[in-house]
């Protein structure tokens, strides 16, 4: 699994996804969006560090040739077994689940799907309580938590450049 610049430490869902499945998860963190394509290549390449799980984005051309070169699985007969899974995807878009590639077979499954809970702002409740401010009402509001959130985020990357010298 993969995080553009990074994810420290394990999550909550990371931790249950380990526990219910019997996972050991590794995060990889790719170092941001302009070097990304170019290690996932370099994962993908080196069968030591080739991940199980990846997700990707704007690479068609390298996805054919993973296909092509044996170096993905086909998904299609699991989906046969996780119907869920599938139902759920029709429900949103009948065409997005079925993007086969030449041999018939389904080697991805879509990540970004446009749905109420996809790329929503979230704000947690914690941090405005510990600052001893509202939840925001206006756009106003919210543009001034943007400029703390900001100045916090600020001051934490000075302390990391400090404590990492």
């Amino acid at each position: 699994m993969h995080y553009i610049a990074g994810r420290k430490g394990e999550s909550e869902m990371q931790k249950w996804m380990e526990d219910r499945c019997n996972l050991d998860i590794d995060i990889i963190a790719l170092p941001g969006w302009s070097d990304a394509t170019s290690k996932i290549s370099l994962l993908i390449g080196d069968e030591t560090q080739r991940p199980d799980i990846i997700w990707w984005w704007n690479m068609e051309a390298d996805y054919t040739k993973w296909v092509d070169a044996g170096l993905l699985v086909d998904v299609s007969p699991y989906m046969k077994k996780y119907t869920n899974m599938v139902d759920y995807y029709n429900s949103v878009d009948p065409g997005v689940m079925f993007y086969a590639s030449g041999d018939n077979g389904i080697y991805r499954i879509p990540g970004d799907v446009a749905e109420p809970a996809c790329e929503t702002l979230w704000i947690r409740k914690d941090w405005l309580d510990n600052l001893g401010l509202a939840v925001p009402t206006t756009l106003d509001e919210l543009d001034e938590l943007k400029e703390i959130h900001g100045k916090q985020v600020e001051d934490y990357q000075k302390y990391l450049e400090e404590y990492n010298k």
